[in-house]
């Protein structure tokens, strides 16, 4: 089925680079966020690559920009412990 295939592009960029604000319930606080990034003494850079976003965005994301639902989805598994970081990009 050509609507089941999947790219690389559309990961990146689900709604065409409209950015949607995700359910609360799949969103972790945006401060618990960057909290949780320090905890782990990483960087921007190293801590969003993982979720295949820029340092750029990252940090825009950790001051209040809404984040894509997939990457809350991957973020909420991730600080849950469902994902490791070899599940990830990275």
């Amino acid at each position: 089925m050509a609507n089941d295939f999947v790219t690389e592009a559309s990961l990146r960029e689900p709604l065409a680079g409209t950015l949607v604000k995700p359910p609360a319930s799949l969103s972790p606080s945006i401060g618990d966020l960057k909290k949780y990034r320090i905890s782990k003494r990483e960087s921007q850079e190293k801590f969003w690559g993982r979720f295949g976003v820029t340092q750029s965005s990252g940090s825009r994301f950790e001051t209040g920009l809404a984040i894509p639902a997939p990457v809350a989805l991957l973020l909420k598994l991730y600080v849950n412990g469902k994902l490791n970081d070899g599940d990830l990009l990275g």
